[in-house]
């Protein structure tokens, strides 16, 4: 007999069923890759590092997928992230990081004391990757710093020479998400962005000690296109920070919306690094708490910074540092950093950018809708021979719970974040300090002064320290007003003008007003 043939109703029902399994599949899930498959183990003792990067090298390879880290603590050294890739860092687990430098990739682009060579987790020219999950990265970061006795703080820590920083790179990379998850810092920066292009974080915790060494937040060097979003914050140093060093590119382009920060130095910072230039930037609807600055913007170097809008921002300055400032805007030429020797290897440094001949440049900056509570001052300056230009100040109200006296201790403030070249500035007793702006707009500014004789409970802290040095502070706090206030003092105001119907000194003795030398219309 021939051979029989299905007909061709029985060939289409069996080509179905066997289709079936395939059609049941999720469509577009990428594949999933356990760490735990490729010898990761979840004790936090074992190290890790290698079963992780098989795992992630394997998802690469494949042309991209989920690699998934359970519950559990992974004892790991440097983690690379690659080409669509989504690390799914799960609730219940942490990513550890060892606690020897020899356990992390040595890196030749790392050139500075903050930017060292090496790191937790990296990217590097990397494109379409995905950090998330809930749960935690954490860099050990007293594995890093010298030792110090927790009793005695507050008080700067001070970092081993080599250390992890910052604890997560994203370097040259493009079209990055970094969403749902807790860091904890390494042996200085948290993140860092350098060079990378659409990267967008949001909804992390950075929660670090409030004086770790260098302890940064989130520090967006030479980028474009990145977005800041509804995050919480608690770190030492700056919390979120734009910056151009004499190796990275420009940086524009950059939104910083709906975060929660406490910070010992400056929580919403532009510069001090600022070597190119900065421009397109905008800070709206942020909390900022127990923070020295809450926004600063240092414009040094041979970059021009512009066209930058902070919005919506209530803050307090109660943080135990000497001269607590809610606003401070500086302009001034800096030297460039040398570099420095790791490990016996020379590393890049900023100067290998040619600045010769150019000056940092600081224009069109509006500040509005302001809340502070405070202690301090806002300080506006530019060094002798330069000027700010158009700079506008809309509906600001200041609230002294007490007034410090900036004058007794200006000489121990060393940072160079605290106007150095403009000495009667430094140590002007008003609540808004300006001198050398070009078209200065104050409108609607408002200053409540102390109802009380006392300093609030809450605001007393035994000891305090200055920024830029490690000298310590043991106020009195014998009364609220350790001296008294004018309304508005400023210096070479050309253009602009001043509305503040309401604004009053915090005595009859103080001027509500002083602008000597200023061309500038007053109300």
């Amino acid at each position: 007999m021939g051979k029989r043939f299905p007909s061709m109703r029985s060939f289409f029902l069996i080509v179905s069923v066997a289709m079936l399994p395939l059609a049941c599949q999720p469509q577009g899930k990428p594949s999933a890759y356990n760490v735990q498959a490729y010898g990761a183990r979840p004790d936090g003792q074992t190290l890790a590092t290698a079963a992780i990067q098989a795992a992630i090298d394997a998802a690469t390879t494949a042309g991209g997928g989920r690699v998934v880290v359970p519950p559990g603590t992974y004892l790991s050294g440097t983690l690379r992230l690659k080409d669509n890739v989504i690390f799914e860092v799960q609730n219940g687990a942490t990513i550890l990081g060892s606690p020897h430098i020899e356990d992390y990739t040595f890196l030749r682009w790392g050139h500075n004391r903050d930017r060292q060579p090496y790191h937790l987790i990296l990217l590097h020219g990397a494109k379409n990757v995905t950090i998330e999950g809930g749960g935690t990265i954490d860099g050990n970061g007293e594995a890093f710093w010298q030792d110090y006795d927790p009793a005695n703080q507050p008080a700067w820590m001070h970092p081993t020479e080599l250390k992890v920083s910052p604890m997560f790179e994203v370097s040259h990379s493009q079209d990055v998400r970094i969403r749902d998850l807790l860091l904890r810092t390494g042996g200085g920066w948290t993140l860092h962005l350098y060079d990378s292009d659409h990267v967008q974080v949001q909804g992390i915790k950075i929660l670090n000690n409030l004086f770790a060494p260098n302890g940064d937040g989130i520090d967006i060097t030479g980028c474009y296109d990145v977005t800041i979003s509804d995050c919480i914050i608690k770190t030492c140093d700056d919390a979120i920070c734009l910056k151009t060093t004499g190796d990275s590119r420009d940086c524009k382009r950059i939104t910083v919306a709906n975060n929660i920060i406490e910070c010992s130095c400056a929580a919403l910072k532009v510069g001090n690094e600022s070597f190119r230039d900065i421009s397109q930037a905008t800070f709206s609807n942020n909390v900022v708490y127990g923070s020295s600055r809450a926004f600063a913007l240092y414009a040094e170097g041979a970059g021009s910074v512009y066209d930058i809008t902070v919005n919506n921002l209530v803050c307090d300055t109660k943080a135990p540092l000497i001269y607590n400032r809610p606003i401070h805007i500086s302009l001034l030429q800096r030297e460039v950093a040398p570099g420095v020797i790791y490990g016996g290897k020379v590393e890049r440094s900023d100067t290998t950018f040619d600045h010769e001949g150019r000056q940092a440049q600081l224009r069109n900056i509006l500040i509005s809708n302001v809340i502070a509570r405070t202690e301090g001052r806002i300080l506006i300056t530019a060094e002798p021979g330069r000027m700010i230009e158009n700079l506008t100040l809309r509906d600001v109200i200041m609230t002294y719970p007490y007034i410090e006296d900036p004058r007794p201790n200006v000489e121990r403030a060393k940072s160079g974040q605290f106007s150095p070249m403009n000495p009667e500035a430094k140590v002007a007793r008003a609540a808004l300090v300006a001198e050398n702006v070009k078209n200065l707009v104050v409108d609607n500014f408002a200053v409540n002064w102390p109802e009380a004789d006392t300093v609030p409970v809450d605001w007393r802290f035994p000891k305090r320290i200055a920024n830029g040095t490690y000298d310590s502070f043991h106020p009195t706090y014998e009364k609220a007003r350790e001296t008294e206030f004018g309304g508005i003092w400023g210096r070479n105001l050309q253009g602009g003008y001043i509305f503040a119907p309401s604004l009053e000194a915090s005595a009859p003795t103080m001027p509500r007003l002083d602008v000597t030398g200023s061309i500038q219309r007053g109300h």
